[in-house]
């Protein structure tokens, strides 16, 4: 009794709220790491926690206020009347991970929603109007491409951010979730300064507040990890080392006489930040590896997948006050990444280098008006070598290719300017424009992009946003020798509204509702003649809702899409369904604290089948057989939907903070299908299980100092 009295006293947090005349302020709601608590008749408080945590203290009338708290500590939080409401001039309708927010994903959410395996990418794709068909890190968004979304980490341009384990693509991402301080995610009506994206951006931030000393250690089955940060001369000195092998739950399951080298993921992240003068210095790099070789099929041929990769990402970031008004921030960034993989007589072996550059300048012009404009470079430099099948169907060893054997490099250079107006207390517009030039397009491209926010009442905001968005085709379809580089650059407009709200009551709820739609043009279409056309066009359109609650001792969220969208594209010659064609997502989260240190938590997600090409049979080639191919993306897999279950344990001992957690993935057994293989003829064929498609049990336990 002692012992556990002790455990919990390490893990209280407690305080009291004072209003005007220091008087207590009672029924004031206290949130930090997903959770609240409400503080009694004298204004105190009790919050249960195993690390420090951002608090948000709030209540009707007053200010509310954000206070950095250490378990076995003691605040005095002082609330001032609140100023009248004024709406948030911001652009589009994005999610963050900031406390508080409407719409929110707090990093201990990303820790603890059950099979995103603390990553995350694969958080992200639990928010609304992204795809959750597949199970890989990579995000489709509202019916867009993953190559679609602009990635940036500390102000630099991630180009590469994804691990390779398997033939489905990246599982999970690189980027350590233990170092990330700010997720931003925006899927549409972005801002001006985001410039070569289609559908959305993915904004990441590990800047802290204020330097400190401590770690953690990770030790689970199948990932270890080390992070450790410390102060060091007034900087904030912060790195991790996480390494992934699945090898001991292949051989528990069974697959380990399927891999020729069982898949394993490598990566470190270390970051440097100071504060100098007027200005603050961040530096980050990262570096990752993977490899990976099974015996598997592809299309109607067995044989041994071999892939093996390497990225390196460097960043440094400056960032100072000019003046009382002003701010200016510089980056530059370079992501190197080497990728080779081989499937019988097939494969690529690629290295490319991206490196990015921007100078943004903030003006505040007085209580009402704010400028931000800058300019950016991209230089991207591609050397692939080798063949790979012009029709992705038709894996044959004599079946037609494209060869790459040459190196070949794009620019461009863009200017952007938003201008920030607080209209009227209630009422907030934001204009921006940006003008690009694409040298391997040869292209210059303007973009004008709009959004208007009306706050309705206290905590409920409506919000119009319309714009122009550019990107270059891809790069091995620019490829001056197997692609075209009259290609022109792909355009997309958005037009969306969105109603956010948040009250507070029995149970606290954040609320989102987006009506959207997107219009593409300048679309890529194959071309026998010209290996590819910008004759392509196509839409999406669509719903998206969020919803989250906090009850007492439960908490949870949902997010669900709905998707319309038709694509001329690719292989695609008419206005049809394309592979990005998933009407309906949904992803539901429920976590419950049974007692002080205790946590069950579900997710369940649910996606319609991605559409695919049947294959109809085969005819004769010689000693092999072509594909004979049905309507373009005619059939689809079958309905995805999979429910993990996730129990964590917190408590202290000797000075540690330990989570502990067990953790049943695919709860039902569901075995999802990612694709279909075929027999030698075509004649029948035979789904191809996604990664997870199998119970699975793994456990372990994370310690923080």
């Amino acid at each position: 009794m002692i012992h556990a009295a002790l455990i919990q006293a390490a893990l209280e947090l407690s305080g009291v709220v004072l209003g005007p005349g220091n008087r207590p302020v009672a029924g004031a709601v206290v949130e930090g790491g997903g959770r609240s608590v409400k503080t009694d008749a004298a204004g105190r408080f009790r919050f249960v926690a195993g690390e420090p945590l951002q608090l948000r203290i709030s209540t009707p009338g007053l200010e509310p206020q954000t206070r950095q708290a250490h378990p076995g500590q003691s605040l005095v939080v002082l609330l001032q009347p609140q100023a009248m409401a004024v709406v948030e001039v911001t652009e589009g309708s994005g999610y963050t991970s900031q406390e508080g927010a409407t719409s929110s994903l707090s990093r201990m959410d990303i820790y603890t929603t059950p099979g995103a395996a603390a990553d995350v990418f694969q958080a992200v794709k639990g928010l609304p109007g992204v795809s959750n068909a597949s199970e890989g890190a990579e995000l489709f968004v509202r019916g867009g491409k993953p190559d679609e979304v602009g990635i940036f980490l500390n102000g630099g341009r991630l180009a590469r951010p994804f691990h390779h384990p398997s033939t489905q693509g990246g599982i999970f991402s690189a980027v350590d979730t233990a170092l990330v301080t700010k997720v931003g995610f925006v899927p549409g009506g972005f801002s001006a300064r985001y410039g070569d994206a289609l559908s959305a951006v993915l904004d990441l931030s590990t800047e802290v507040e204020e330097p400190r000393t401590g770690g953690s250690l990770l030790l689970a089955i199948p990932t270890q990890g080390l992070m450790a940060e410390a102060k060091v001369a007034g900087a904030a000195l912060r790195g991790s080392v996480r390494r992934a092998s699945p090898e001991l739950l292949d051989r528990w399951y069974g697959l380990a006489p399927s891999f020729e080298e069982s898949p394993e993921n490598l990566d470190a992240q270390v970051g440097w930040q100071q504060d100098l003068g007027p200005g603050r210095l961040q530096l980050t790099a990262l570096g990752s590896r993977s490899h990976l070789g099974v015996d598997t099929r592809i299309g109607n041929q067995m044989g041994t997948y071999l892939n093996q990769s390497h990225s390196a990402y460097g960043a440094a970031q400056w960032r100072q006050a000019l003046g009382d008004s002003g701010s200016l921030l510089l980056v530059a960034s370079r992501n190197a990444f080497a990728q080779a993989w081989s499937f019988g007589g097939w494969g690529i072996d690629a290295h490319e280098a991206t490196d990015h550059g921007r100078v943004e300048v903030t003006q505040v012009l007085g209580p009402a008006h704010t400028l931000e404009g800058g300019l950016e470079a991209t230089r991207l430099h591609r050397t692939p070598e080798g063949r790979v099948p012009f029709d992705l169907a038709n894996w044959n060893p004599g079946a037609p290719a494209r060869t790459f054997a040459y190196a070949f490099e794009g620019r461009r250079e863009g200017a952007y300017l938003t201008w920030r107006w607080q209209l009227a207390p209630a009422w907030g517009f934001s204009l921006g424009g940006r003008r690009d030039r694409y040298r391997l397009p040869d292209e210059i491209t303007r973009d004008l992009r709009g959004t208007l926010s009306y706050l309705l009442q206290e905590g409920v905001t409506l919000r119009a946003s319309w714009g122009t968005f550019h990107q270059a085709p891809g790069p091995e379809q620019l490829d001056p020798y197997a692609g075209n580089p009259e290609l022109k650059v792909q355009r997309a407009t958005h037009a969306l509204l969105s109603l956010d709200a948040a009250w507070k009551g029995t149970a606290d709820w954040n609320l989102r509702v987006e009506l959207y739609r997107k219009d593409y043009d300048r679309l890529v279409v194959e071309d026998p003649a010209l290996r590819y056309l910008s004759s392509g066009r196509g839409y999406a359109r669509g719903l998206d809702l969020f919803l989250k609650a906090r009850r007492g001792t439960w908490r949870g969220w949902v997010g669900y899409g709905y998707l319309d969208t038709r694509r001329k594209e690719g292989k695609q010659f008419d206005l049809g369904p394309v592979p990005t064609s998933v009407p309906h997502n949904l992803t539901a989260v429920a976590q419950w604290n049974p007692q002080p240190g205790w946590e069950w938590a579900i997710s369940w997600r649910y996606a319609t089948g991605a559409p695919i090409t049947p294959i109809l049979g085969g005819t004769p080639n010689g000693s092999t057989f072509d594909p004979i191919e049905g309507p373009r993306y005619g059939d689809r897999l079958p309905l995805y939907h999979r429910a993990d279950l996730r129990l964590t344990r917190l408590l202290a001992w000797k000075g540690l903070r330990i989570a502990a957690f067990a953790e049943v993935m695919n709860l039902l057994d569901r075995h999802n299908a990612s694709a279909y293989s075929y027999s030698a003829d075509f004649s029948r064929r035979s789904p191809e299980e996604s990664y997870f498609s199998r119970r699975i049990l793994v456990a372990g336990a994370s310690l923080s100092w």
